[in-house]
């Protein structure tokens, strides 16, 4: 007789359910979507997660360790997932501590700050900025990695010249060990009777203070004579400390990529912000002069000194960014003020001298302003993920892609890597921080050619045994040995020290369960590649992530831009296993706009929506563009507002709404706490019906059309009297041509055929004008982007020349040959901060509205801090996601706040509806051609004033 089969539970689904009874089910997930999201980190690599841990406090991390080591469970830290070498990704359970992102402290006279590890290190520097400080390491990543990343790498940046590297800048740090208990890991002098209280209790610590005082020897032999190395664990670091009388913990942990412990919070070292800033682009013509032109620019001190070859420059395109067509190389160069007795332009003329022998291919291209200085930084900043545009099929592959050599012979390894690669017919992009000799090297590869892929593994073993042989070099400057350089720390560092390596891990981690098979590992770097995604065009550097707004709010990968890409590009995708996160999106495509390699993630969100379209919004829309009803019932309800607005009715209104509204989302509510907008009585349309063209007539020749759209129409906030009152004291009378929706809200709903139908009306409408002028940000963007809606043909040519006519009232009023006079509008002189709505920031349209407000009499201009960020309302989202939409906003309220504004001016009607939702009546909110409106309207009344 057969024995029955045993069919054993889901291993996955049992570690998930068993983690959820220990943390609670909202910090464990285990669904498709998660696993997918955090199966990649912006390496090369995938590998899918069992569950992911969300954790909120030190006891979440100690409780997941303690089951991961006694289940003997893969567990891996994860930040951001910037990391480049696979550190972020793991087989076992995902340990997210992005939710731990405060900063808990700051001395400001001391200048040390105490941090959690889930901080953006663009946003902790924002916040020690309004105090003069900041923290130095500086990774090219930096709007979108965090902190524990960073003291995971051992990070350093561009300005590691001036700030050295993460583990020059921690004071202390608090970590979770493999046993559950927490370490205080400081700098213990070795005479500290503390220091051997904590030896007895944690024995991993004596095993390698003694390991590294009977070694001492070895390690100092071994040591990489290069400006910086994070390959290998950081004993040479704990050398020196014994050397002073110290046991500086720091120096282990930091760089060790979680494979020792986890860490809980960091105390930093700050310093103060340069008073003054000069950043120059130096272009050579030859490539040997940029070696000898570095010691005499590193004699000027500089915080940073950047390379990028000519093989970069090509790439990323010279034209674009204004490099000479004869540059073998350039350098980006900076130096810093700490007193505003300082004189930059003095300094910018030695570096002038200091070049001046030297066969440069154009003057030094200089800038002292911040904006300028960002314009220069942006081309560096933004180069890897820039280089998949490049070709669809060959992307920039990280595998030979942080080596550090003296920094005097930094051209000579240069010119090798361009010999080397020309000789194998790899196109290749050399660049990173020359001043310290380290260089980032990127060939772009198609990973799925074998004759590629042989050329990879064959380059892999030729640079890195060229650095260490013939450069005397490291392999690994700042980006952590991860799973791509593991199998070469043992030929980097020699059998003796290797062991040490291995015994440093087996002591804190003697199960081998926090993140295996990074830094001490034998296994091959290909392992793991991820060929599918190595395929496709985003490069998952996470700079979507760090614009996204859900993910602002949830801090968890499958709420992300970059998540969403994943979840969505799966062969295993559908809509019923990612429904969720496919809702979520509030397509205001900050993503589109970050993004270097020119990914939308937004339209891929919507173009799975259309597989699905929403019902309800279907029948609302067709009702608006086909019904005659709609228009009478809007009038309705704004006559009687007064009455059906009240507080008592409103709660019945959310009660009885709620049924109705499940059918746009679960999360959809009408709460009577929102501060619904004015319905107009009369539409816009009726109130200036003389505008409208009749039946017959012909546009004069340069006509305008004023596009309103759907708010500026129905609603009865001023922005559509005040665009056409703008538009009137330009010498312009507009017309009102029929319309429908723009499509932005027909779209998000899924409904790709209506937004179309509604495109082709408009575009036949439009089709006479000269130029169509609109007020809403959402309008803007969509009749730009229509060519998208339609296959070649007819109807996209006629798209793409309505897509030129397209102007925002701001960017009508900036570029109009008139000047009409202006006065200060209110009794008194106000703030005024801008919002830039998220689509008109799409569309291109950033400047404009910044140039009128600072421009307005009686107002003074202060940007805002996250000026650029989502304010949650997105058109009917803040209905949708009501909840997620007020914490969206809260960020934008509380820069505001910071901006210390009386007026906050945006461009948009439906960012105004939330805004006013979020200020109530602390600050006004008004569009920007209300405050020009009201600026013309006020010079005229002056001018009546004095006639009289």
């Amino acid at each position: 007789m057969t024995a029955p089969t045993l069919i054993l539970p889901d291993r996955s689904r049992a570690i998930a359910a068993d983690l959820r009874a220990q943390l609670g089910s909202d910090k464990v997930k285990d669904d498709f979507p998660t696993k997918t999201a955090y199966a990649v980190d912006a390496s090369i690599y995938r590998l899918e997660p069992q569950a992911v841990v969300l954790v909120e406090s030190e006891d979440d991390i100690a409780k997941t360790i303690r089951y991961a080591v006694s289940r003997g469970i893969a567990l891996t830290p994860r930040a951001a997932g910037t990391n480049l070498t696979g550190s972020a990704i793991g087989s076992g359970i995902i340990l997210d501590v992005s939710r731990l992102n405060r900063i808990l402290e700051v001395n400001c006279e001391e200048r040390w700050a105490r941090v959690q590890p889930g901080i953006v290190l663009a946003e902790l520097n924002k916040q020690l900025a309004r105090q003069g400080l900041l923290f130095g390491p500086d990774p090219s990543s930096g709007e979108m990695c965090k902190l524990g990343g960073m003291l995971a790498n051992n990070s350093s940046g561009p300005h590691t010249l001036r700030y050295g590297s993460v583990k020059d800048n921690v004071h202390r740090l608090r970590l979770c060990l493999e046993s559950g208990s927490w370490l205080e890991a400081k700098a213990y002098a070795l005479n500290d009777p503390t220091l051997e209280r904590l030896l007895s209790t944690i024995p991993a610590l004596r095993d390698v203070l003694v390991l590294a005082q009977s070694h001492a020897d070895l390690i100092n032999g071994k040591r990489p004579t290069v400006s910086k190395n994070s390959s290998g664990y950081n004993l040479f670091g704990l050398v020196d400390g014994l050397a002073q009388g110290q046991f500086d913990l720091p120096k282990l942990f930091v760089g060790s990529e979680g494979t020792l412990g986890v860490m809980s919070e960091a105390t930093l070292r700050l310093v103060e912000k340069p008073k003054a800033t000069l950043t120059a682009l130096i272009h050579f013509r030859h490539l040997e002069d940029v070696g000898a032109a570095v010691p005499l620019l590193l004699a000027l001190q500089p915080s940073a000194l950047e390379v990028m070859d000519a093989n970069t420059l090509d790439l990323i395109g010279r034209a674009k960014h204004g490099i000479p067509a004869d540059a073998a190389a350039t350098l980006l160069a900076e130096l810093d003020a700490d007193s505003l007795a300082v004189d930059l332009h003095e300094r910018a003329e030695q570096m002038a001298a200091a070049c001046r022998p030297f066969r440069l291919a154009a003057d030094l291209t200089l800038a002292f302003d911040p904006e300028q200085r960002e314009q220069l930084w942006k081309a560096r900043k933004a180069l890897y993920p820039t280089l998949y545009r490049f070709d669809p099929r060959k992307k920039p592959i990280n595998f030979v892609d942080d080596v550090v050599v003296r920094a005097e012979r930094i051209s000579e390894l240069i010119h090798y890597l361009e010999e080397y690669f020309a000789g194998q017919k790899v196109p290749v992009a050399i660049f990173g921080h020359i001043g310290n000799g380290n260089a980032h090297i990127v060939p772009l590869l198609d990973v799925n050619d074998r004759q590629d892929f042989d050329k990879m593994v064959q380059a892999y073993g030729d640079i890195h045994s060229t650095v260490l042989d013939r450069f005397g070099g490291s392999i690994c400057g700042e980006h952590g040995d991860g799973r791509i350089r593991a199998e070469y720390v043992r030929k980097m560092f020699g059998e003796e020290l290797y062991g040490l390596f291995v015994k440093v891990k087996r002591a804190f981690d003697p199960g081998n369960v926090l993140n295996p098979g990074i830094k001490v590992s034998d296994v091959p770097f290909t392992e793991h590649i991820d060929y599918t995604r190595l395929s496709k065009s985003c490069a998952t550097c996470a700079k979507c992530n760090a614009v996204c707004p859900v993910y602002d709010v949830f801090q968890s990968e499958d709420m992300s831009s970059r998540g969403w890409f994943e979840i969505v590009t799966s062969k295993d995708y559908s809509y019923l296993n990612s429904k969720r996160v496919v809702e979520a999106c509030v397509n205001c495509k900050s993503c589109r706009t970050a993004c270097p390699a020119g990914v939308d993630v937004s339209d891929l969100i919507l173009k799975k929506r259309a597989e699905h379209p929403n019902r309800l919004t279907g029948w609302i829309f067709r009702w608006q563009a086909r019904g005659k009803s709609f228009e009478p019932f809007l009038k309705f309800l704004g006559r009687t507002q007064g009455l059906w607005d009240r507080p008592a009715i409103r709660r019945v209104m959310e009660w009885s709404a709620a049924l109705v509204l499940k059918a746009l989302a679960p999360t959809a509510r009408l709460p009577q706490e929102l501060l619904l907008p004015r319905i107009a009585p009369r539409p816009l349309r009726e109130r200036h019906a003389s505008l409208i063209p009749q039946p017959g007539d012909q546009p004069a020749s340069g006509g305008v059309a004023y596009f309103h759209g759907c708010a500026a129409n129905y609603f009865d906030d001023g922005v559509g009297d005040a665009v056409i009152g703008v538009l009137r004291k330009h010498g312009v009378e507009p017309a009102l041509p029929p319309q429908r929706c723009s499509g932005t809200p027909i779209q998000t709903y899924g409904h790709q055929d209506l937004a179309r139908e509604g495109a082709q009306f408009n575009l036949q409408s439009l089709a006479a004008y000269e130029t169509v002028v609109t007020g809403c940000a959402s309008c803007t963007l969509m009749l730009k982007d229509y060519p998208a809606l339609f296959p070649d043909g007819d109807e996209k040519r006629q798209a793409e020349n309505l897509a030129k006519k397209v102007v925002h009232i701001a960017e009508f009023v900036a570029r109009s040959p008139q000047q009409p006079p202006m006065a200060q509008a209110a009794p008194r002189t106000k703030c005024v901060t801008y919002h830039s709505s998220c689509h008109l920031r799409a569309a291109g349209v950033t400047k404009e509205p910044r140039k009128i407000l600072a421009s307005l009499p009686g107002l003074n201009y202060a940007e805002m801090p996250d000026a650029d960020r989502c304010a949650g309302g997105a058109g009917t989202f803040i209905v949708k996601d009501y909840d997620t939409s007020q914490k969206i906003l809260a960020r934008k309220t509380r820069a505001v706040e910071q901006a210390g504004a009386d007026v906050v001016a945006t461009s948009c009607p439906a960012c105004m509806i939330q805004l006013k939702n979020g200020l109530r009546e602390r600050v006004e909110v008004k569009h920007v051609a209300q405050l020009l409106n009201e600026a013309y309207e006020a010079a005229e009344s002056n001018k009546g004033t004095s006639l009289s």
